[in-house]
């Protein structure tokens, strides 16, 4: 059985987590009626340390998809915080913090976005097409505004070892894998894999375009009690525009 998702192994993994991250302190991310950039003004870039940055935002998550190293080299830490965006119908979104730090704990680069459960961006409805009018349109010096009317918001981001900020635009294909059919095997070991297809956007500190990376992923998870934290990726084929 085929399960096609957005971002199925992020908000899967948040899922597994979301209660935890509420009680360890993200209630600040969770608080709408704070702006993005007046969370993000607590943070300052060069000078602000993880552990500043806990004070105020609580433990980081530790989701088993949970990006740890800069694209690609790894050369800069990474640490994600997660609240979740609540309504009458229950929780809706997750807006989470990212933060590229170095080897003393400073902040080199932080960001926040948004996951909203209840809308598909421009690039999760029609990735190819999409992806193709990103790399014909989109070039050095644009703004971001002029991204998120191309592409849509982006769900998650990180972090390039320049320490330029990274948006991820995502469509990602999942389906059991042929274990998760023996019976009790399937409790403790049972994998579930396939492929994602990414776009990567690299804004320089002005918030201004850089580059364009479109990346194939493959992924393999946990899908099983036991195993439930394992994930693996390897990118199989990366493009850039410059």
């Amino acid at each position: 059985m085929k399960v096609k998702a957005i971002l199925a192994a992020t908000l899967f993994s948040l899922s597994l987590t979301s209660c935890s991250a509420w009680i360890h302190g993200n209630k600040t991310l969770a608080d709408d009626s704070q702006s993005d950039q007046q969370l993000s003004a607590k943070i300052v870039d060069g000078k602000s340390t993880l552990q500043d940055v806990e004070k105020t935002f609580g433990e980081k998550a530790a989701n088993r998809s949970t990006r740890a190293k800069s694209f690609p080299d790894g050369k800069y830490a990474l640490a994600q915080y997660t609240g979740h965006l609540n309504g009458l119908s229950g929780t809706y979104a997750h807006r989470s913090l990212f933060v590229a730090y170095d080897s003393n704990h400073v902040v080199v680069n932080h960001a926040i976005t948004t996951n909203n459960f209840r809308e598909k961006n421009n690039f999760e409805k029609d990735p190819l097409n999409v992806k193709n009018s990103a790399f014909a349109s989109l070039n050095k010096g644009d703004s971001q505004n002029k991204v998120v009317t191309l592409l849509g918001q982006p769900r998650e981001a990180t972090f390039a070892d320049n320490g330029n900020l990274l948006w991820i635009y995502s469509s990602t294909e999942i389906s059991r894998d042929a274990s998760s059919y023996i019976p009790l095997y399937n409790l403790a070991s049972g994998t579930e894999s396939g492929q994602s297809n990414r776009l990567y956007v690299e804004f320089d500190r002005q918030n201004r375009l850089v580059n364009l990376y479109s990346l194939s992923v493959s992924i393999v998870q946990g899908s099983s009690l036991g195993n439930a934290q394992d994930y693996q990726e390897k990118i199989d084929r990366l493009v850039k525009k410059y």
